[in-house]
């Protein structure tokens, strides 16, 4: 009888164990040094950054120039344009870019509230191709267009939940629902994140838990949900510094994602403290990448292996790095 406790015993700990087996093992680390370059250019901190052929889009909040451009893979610095304003080419909000990875196009919110400026760039130059015109006003967030017309963005704080809006029928064509809570309080919720999309997934990562959601873009059914299997306390609510951040950005590329994780205290704050996690669209790990300075707002070049980005500890310079070929991104080629 005694035996067959024991037995038991086993098994259960054994299925528990498997039960509780992370998503987030990585058979490749890489350890990265950055070139800082000088951004040239005097304006405030970048907020989001892009690649459209051979040009580095970045977009600034501040008082004067809000987009700069920058020549790849040398970084040089081209010009900038755009300041906020009522006046013709100006923003009457803020530029947020919508980040695309199937286009050769550049998409920029904000001239008004309701429009999406489609651009080309010619001779190194933005030439207008379109004006999309949505149908109302939402606290758009984490915007991206794939397939040149469905537009995936996260509503949150005006509603809790991921949206798809097609800029052709000027409807909305889905909607993910999140947990908010009781309290109401959307930048607290265990279910705040980030969004990323591709022309085949979009991808959700969660800021309070170690938790990374994948859906199909044409159903936005889910098709697989990376977590460590951890129970999560509620965020302290209006308190940034004294929670727990784990995921902070998210980027998609063609085959890969990129998750950069925090995983401490949103006052533990250094240089080189958090982490690129890389994965394909299957949900499997791929690549672990570990900086000496790393970046806060980045994109990725996946065709020439480089990644271009900025950290808020090296305020004047931005940074670039080749991702090395000889680990399991070498078939990117």
């Amino acid at each position: 009888m005694r035996k067959k406790i024991l037995h038991l015993t086993a098994f259960l700990f054994i299925i528990t164990s498997c039960n509780n087996k992370s998503d987030f093992i990585f058979d490749h680390v890489e350890n990265i040094t950055v070139d800082t370059i000088p951004i040239q250019h005097i304006f405030p901190s970048p907020q989001e950054m892009t690649i459209t052929g051979d040009i580095l889009t970045v977009a600034s909040y501040g008082s004067g120039e809000m987009l700069h451009f920058y020549k790849i893979p040398a970084l040089k610095y081209m010009y900038s344009a755009s300041k906020k304003g009522q006046g013709p080419g100006e923003f009457q909000a803020f530029p947020m870019i919508c980040h695309n990875t199937g286009s050769d196009k550049l998409y920029i919110w904000g001239y008004t509230p309701l429009t999406i400026n489609e651009w080309l760039i010619h001779n190194d130059s933005l030439l207008l191709n379109k004006t999309h015109t949505l149908n109302q006003y939402e606290t758009f967030n984490q915007l991206h267009i794939v397939h040149d017309s469905l537009f995936i963005y996260s509503a949150i704080p005006s509603d809790f939940s991921i949206k798809k809006y097609n800029l052709n029928t000027h409807k909305e064509t889905g909607k993910i629902s999140l947990k908010i809570g009781d309290h109401n309080q959307p930048f607290f919720s265990l279910d705040y994140g980030f969004v990323a999309a591709t022309d085949s997934c979009m991808v959700y990562a969660y800021n309070y838990k170690k938790q990374i959601d994948i859906y199909d873009i044409a159903s936005l059914k889910l098709k697989k949900r990376l977590s460590d299997n951890k129970n999560y306390p509620p965020p302290v609510i209006g308190d940034y510094d004294d929670n727990v951040h784990q995921y902070i950005n998210i980027v998609a590329g063609k085959k890969y994602f990129y998750a950069l994780y925090h995983g401490k205290y949103g006052k533990d704050r250094t240089v080189n403290g958090d982490i690129i996690e890389v994965f394909d669209y299957n949900g499997n790990p791929v690549v672990k990448y570990v900086f000496n300075i790393c970046p806060r707002v980045f994109t990725i070049d996946e065709a020439n292996n480089m990644l271009y980005g900025y950290s808020f500890h090296y305020q004047d310079y931005l940074i670039k790095c080749r991702l090395p070929v000889n680990t399991a991104l070498q078939d990117l080629k």
